[in-house]
């Protein structure tokens, strides 16, 4: 089994940071077009959505707002992604060990994941959003326009 690990460094508060990964009102401009669905409470369901249908699915394990997130993941947007098992994935926002007003962290690792391809396009796929993510919290302006 394989892991994967995303950290970047974000110019703003951890609590800009948490409301973007959990914002199902901001999710869209940055996750590809995903909607987040979250009830932010430990053994709650969460989801995101494309046009009312699940493209992912999972259970909130841990909730630490706004520092740490864990939930199970999965995927239902492609057929090779359903296949996979079951996974988790981590969400920490960590203040920098050096003196640097204003940036956060965002470190993710998505555990349990069969050494594959898929797994490699996975990984692609978190810095595609987390890069959305950061260039949406610091410009003010998706990184890429709506999906088709």
């Amino acid at each position: 089994m394989s892991d994967i690990t995303v950290t970047l460094a974000i110019h703003a508060t951890p609590e800009e940071v948490w409301a973007a990964l959990t914002d199902g009102a901001v999710t869209p401009a940055y996750y590809l077009g995903f909607q987040a669905e979250f009830d932010l409470t430990e053994g709650a369901p969460y989801r995101y959505t494309v046009g009312g249908g699940s493209m992912i699915t999972g259970t909130v394990t841990e909730v630490a707002a706004p520092r740490k997130l864990v939930a199970t993941f999965n995927g239902a947007w492609d057929p090779a992604v359903a296949e996979l098992p079951e996974s988790e994935v981590t969400f920490e926002l960590i203040d920098p060990f050096m003196p640097m007003p204003g940036v956060t962290f965002l470190s993710c690792t998505h555990r349990g994941l069969p050494d594959s391809e898929v797994t490699m396009h996975l990984e692609l796929g978190w810095v595609t959003i987390f890069s959305g993510l950061k260039t949406l919290l610091e410009t003010g302006a998706p990184m890429v326009g709506a999906p088709a």
